[in-house]
């Protein structure tokens, strides 16, 4: 299996990105850079706060994750909270 390199991997990295990989819980909601070994470009998703950033089905543990911008969920926000008992 291919394994990145340092230079390779942290291509287009910098040094204030945090790099989280498969196993590493997910420090906080929101949309995360996803990148693979040679087999797929980067792209983007939207991991929870509390999850566990997967490893990929194709290059395992190698994937790496930056979170690129922060996201709530909309249940969480002080104006769509479900309030229990009240009105």
């Amino acid at each position: 299996m291919f394994a990145f390199g340092a230079t390779e991997f942290m291509q287009g990295t910098s040094q204030a990105e945090e790099v989280f990989q498969p196993g590493d819980e997910v420090p906080e909601s929101g949309v995360y850079s996803i990148r693979h070994s040679l087999h797929r470009e980067n792209h983007t998703a939207t991991i929870f706060k509390g999850e566990r950033f997967p490893a990929c089905a194709h290059c395992g543990n190698t994937v790496r994750f930056v979170l690129v911008r922060r996201a709530t969920r909309i249940a969480e926000d002080a104006d769509f909270r479900q309030e229990t008992g009240g009105k």
